[in-house]
């Protein structure tokens, strides 16, 4: 089940206590208190309410920064960027990366969820991580009929709050950024992912379910166990391009902005995990990052 669903499991992740997923910076080059929240891309804006501190937070500092700013996420610009990278090359269509084996499971995964209506000849002119995300939305829609959509409620709400509130709201990554990294495997690797996909996807609800179920316990270190198992979660090399590599990047505008301007990072929870981890980072940078317990 490795790499059962790549863009999902990156969204979960922990630190080394249990409870805590709103986390204050102090100490360094802040003018004033900055925070640093991990979130679940499958929960929707209404779980603020359970995370103790977070509306004090919000209503607190003067930015919101999230992964990309929710405006940018909708616009045409992300339709076109969407589209762009989506087509496959007409000599690496999916029949021509996969065993015909292959094709035909994938072929009766995605009959089942478009009903019979759509099947994979019909898709392949799409990239295959094109069809990993259109199957994801779809395993969504089954599995957790409550969330909008793979970019996340819980992210976007927090954003439109700090917009009601006059708050300004900033991304670490443009829309072109994301598309980038989300094709930014070989189409080969792409179909790989498709396929073992197709052939877990009947754990695919049992297995998110225990990490929403964990996240909602606040209970960080049996989510950091959940994601790195050997057999359903990442290895290493998925976690530094996901996670590890962006928030090196991402330290540079967070250590920028805090002398002018008091900040909540909006991220997902991934991102706290380990030595490269944004809250071990920040630490090492001369910040003092402490859980906000209420």
């Amino acid at each position: 089940m490795k790499k059962l669903s790549l863009f999902l499991l990156v969204i979960f992740s922990c630190v080394n206590v249990n409870g805590q997923l709103l986390w204050r910076i102090t100490g360094g080059n802040c003018y004033e208190p900055s925070y640093l929240f991990g979130t679940i891309h499958l929960e929707t804006s209404r779980y603020m309410d359970s995370v103790p501190g977070l509306r004090e937070a919000i209503n607190e500092v003067d930015a919101i920064y999230g992964e990309v700013v929710k405006d940018e996420m909708l616009s045409k610009n992300a339709i076109s960027q969407a589209l762009k990278e989506s087509l496959a090359p007409a000599d690496s269509t999916i029949d021509k990366l996969i065993a015909p084996e292959e094709y035909h499971m994938v072929d009766k995964v995605v009959k089942e969820y478009m009903r019979g209506l759509v099947g994979l000849d019909q898709l392949k002119k799409f990239k295959p991580m094109t069809i990993v995300l259109q199957l994801e939305g779809m395993q969504m829609m089954k599995y957790f009929p409550d969330s909008k959509s793979l970019g996340g409620g819980l992210d976007l709400g927090i954003q439109t709050l700090g917009e009601e509130l006059g708050k300004y709201v900033g991304g670490f990554e443009s829309i072109e950024e994301q598309m980038k990294l989300a094709y930014g495997t070989t189409l080969r690797e792409q179909a790989r992912s498709l396929v073992q996909m197709c052939i877990h996807d009947k754990d695919f609800g049992k297995y998110n379910c225990e990490l929403t179920a964990a996240y909602h316990r606040q209970d960080l270190s049996a989510l950091e166990e959940l994601l790195l198992d050997s057999n359903r979660g990442m290895g290493g090399e998925s976690l530094e391009r996901m996670c590890y590599a962006r928030n090196r990047k991402w330290m540079k505008k967070i250590i920028a902005t805090m002398p002018v301007q008091s900040m909540l990072i909006v991220v997902g929870a991934a991102h706290l995990i380990g030595d490269n981890g944004l809250i071990e980072l920040l630490r090492n940078s001369g910040y003092v990052v402490e859980a906000v317990r209420d």
